[in-house]
Formats: C-alpha cells, structure tokens, sequence
C-alpha cells in the first residue's frame, strides 16, 4: 500500500481534531435568559395622557399649514413637528412617527448645522421609537449616527459620547447573535477592532477611566464569549499551516485574521478582565468575570482560586451554582425578539459546572427536547462550600425565558 496523500491526511485529521472543539458550551444569554431580566414589550415608560380620536389628525393638519405658510425648512416648525411625532407615538402610528422625526431631524440640520446638538434630543426620540416598533435596523442605523454626531468614539472622550458608543455596541452584537457569520468576517473584525481600541484608550485614560472602563470591558468579554462560540470549528495545529499549500484548501472561504483572533482570544479575554482586576483587586464583578473566563475555557486550577476570592467578597452568591457567564451577563434587546416562551426549569450542576437530570416542570413546553439540549450545552460556575471546594448542587429551580 502506497503512502496515504497529503490531503487525505487533512481530511482525517480535520475529522479526528473537530471532537476537540466543537464541544464549546452555549454561553447564557443566547437564547436563554432568565425571566425576572426579561422586560414587557411596547410599554411605555411612563404614564401618558390618552389621546381622544380626532386629536393626531387635527395636530398633523395644523402642522401641515404652518409648513405651507412659512415653508418646509423654517425654524419654528421643529417644536410643532416633534409635538406631531410624540402624538403619533402615542397613537402607535409609528411609521408617520418615524416620518416626522426624520423631519424634524433635516430640520435641524438645515437650521443648525451637521453637527449640530440640537440633533439630539430628536435622535433619542426616534430611538425610542424603534424600540417600541421593533425596528432594530432603523435602530442601530440611527445609534451609529449618534455616535458620529457625538465625536465616532474617539478621544477626548465624554460622557454623552461613551452612551451612544455603549448603546451602538448592545445593538450591534444583539444583531450579529442572530445572523450566521459566514461572509461576515469583515464585518465582524471591523466590530471588534473598533470596541477594543476603543476600550483600550477608554482605560488609559484619568478623565474616564473609573466610570466607563469596567462597563466598557464587560461588553468587549460580552463580544468575546459570543465570537467563541460562533466561529465555525478550525484546524489549530502548525505543522500543517507552513507546509500545506493545495490551492483548495487555501480557496475555502476562510477569514485568516478571524481565525487568528480565535486562536488568541483566551488570551485577549483574560488580559481584558485582568485589567479590571489589576485596577480593582477588590472588585466581585471583576474577580468573577475574570474566573468565568477560565472556567469556560475549562481551566478550572485557576478559576477556582479567583472564585474562592470573589466568594470571600460576597459569600452568598456562591451557594447556587450559575450558568456562564454570570459576568459579565449577555444580555439581549427583548424590544427586537417578541418571540418567546418561558417555563420553570429545575436541573442539578456537578462540581466540574456540568448539569444533569434537565427538566420541566410544566410539561406544556412546545419544544422541551431543544429546551433541555440548550441546558446541558450550558456550563455553569459551581456551588463553593466555605469559599473553598467546589461543591454539587441538586435540584436547583429556574425560571427561564427561551428565545425562538
């Protein structure tokens, strides 16, 4: 028998290889969360007076008047034409919404200016909007023009700017969680290279530093956990890298600096959590982000040592085990998933974070089979006795809302 092809060999090894890593857990956050985070939709957040019939109609006449008479770009319109806007909001007539705070917007900016701030408060409006609608689209396109109109992230930074980067950045992963990455590479490395150079300057810097650098962080761990999970299962194995050069292997469609920060993101996550630690050595929220991450990464010596810190800290949070990761938690835009069933779940996690005996305490789940395969993909952090050992815990009760 002659010697076995080189790319046979690839093949084989690709299959033999993948076991090693496609076992990664879900991160909770996905597509489970639990229900006391999960807020109502379409609620407005404060008490409104109710608009009678007739009133929105008579409103949008009067404003279309006042524009006949002094014409469409005069100053004194933009106060009128919000007064519109929030009356159709009111009336749950988003779309004429939209079309008025979009005028009022071109308004602004013929009146004052591209950069302009009186912009700002008619861009609050209209992202308010687009949760109460559900347009996540119109959404994320008008936070990415806030954050230019606020300075595009970069220093010197304010506050209102750090808002609007925040903001941009929970809309831009909640929508990359629900879209396959494939031919997104760009797109993602784009994201993340953005948010960490960002974070970065943010942490180096006194003026902001205390207030923003742990939030800001937490979202890149929020990014990194999710892009862990998400990129497609590689060979991570040298030898064949230099060597190998079959012009199909190399036309796969692969993105060679996405798998590149693949390889390296233990690192990456650990030195963006180390930081917080290292400014706050005292801080639970930074001690148990930083131990999630090796226990993810089933490096268990070391999170357990950052465990049994945090757990002196605040020994109460250590009595139940929770699902990964608890810090920093993803957290997804409710206002753009209306779809969802919720359900009491009890389960048992061993002391390694692995969980058995799933099940539903309601029967009248629609898919419990896909429920409970979502739950054993799940590692949680464990149970300590003391702050000391890891411990296992039984019958623990959840109530989870599951995404569709």
């Amino acid at each position: 028998m002659g010697p076995i092809p080189v790319k046979l060999l690839v093949i084989l090894f690709c299959y033999l290889a993948a076991p090693a890593f496609a076992d990664t857990p879900k991160p909770f956050g996905l597509e489970v969360r639990y229900a006391e985070d999960h807020p109502v939709n379409g609620q407005h957040s404060q008490q409104q007076k109710e608009i009678l019939p007739g009133d929105l109609d008579r409103a949008e006449f009067s404003l279309l008047n006042m524009e006949r008479e002094l014409g469409p770009y005069h100053p004194d319109l933009a106060s009128p034409t919000l007064e519109v806007a929030a009356l159709a909001v009111q009336a749950e007539e988003f779309e004429l919404a939209a079309r008025l705070y979009d005028k009022a917007l071109h308004n602004a900016r013929v009146n004052n200016g591209l950069y302009g701030d009186q912009q700002l408060p008619i861009l609050r409006g209209l992202l308010n909007l687009y949760l109460l609608s559900g347009d996540r689209e119109g959404f994320e396109e008008r936070a990415a023009y806030q954050l230019r109109l606020l300075g595009s992230g970069l220093p010197p930074f304010e506050e209102a700017e750090l808002e609007a980067a925040a903001q941009l950045f929970d809309i831009s992963l909640d929508a990359l969680m629900d879209v396959p990455w494939e031919g997104r590479g760009n797109e993602i490395l784009a994201f993340h290279d953005r948010f960490d150079s960002m974070t970065d300057a943010v942490c180096a810097d006194p003026e902001v530093r205390e207030a923003w650098c742990a939030p800001l962080s937490f979202r890149l761990g929020q990014f990194y956990y999710v892009l862990e999970y998400k990129l497609d299962v590689f060979v991570d194995d040298s030898r064949f890298e230099p060597r190998y050069t079959d012009p199909e292997w190399q036309s796969m469609g692969r993105e060679p600096r996405l798998e590149a920060l693949q390889r390296r993101l233990f690192r990456q996550g650990e030195q963006n959590f180390s930081r917080l630690v290292e400014a706050t050595p005292s801080d639970h929220d930074a001690l148990s982000a930083l131990a999630d991450w090796h226990w993810f990464y089933k490096k268990r010596s070391r999170a357990l040592e950052l465990y049994q810190n945090a757990c002196r800290l605040q020994p109460d949070r250590f009595s139940l085990p929770g699902p990964l990761p608890e810090y920093p938690a993803i957290r997804r835009l409710i206002a753009f998933e209306p779809d969802s069933q919720s359900g009491l779940v009890t389960l048992s996690v061993n002391d390694r974070g692995q969980t058995r005996d799933v099940r539903w305490v309601e029967e009248s789940q629609e898919r419990p089979s896909r429920l409970r395969r979502v739950m054993r993909n799940t590692v949680f952090r464990p149970a300590l006795n003391n702050c000391q050992q890891a411990m296992e815990a039984e019958d623990i009760e959840l109530e989870l809302v599951f995404l569709d």
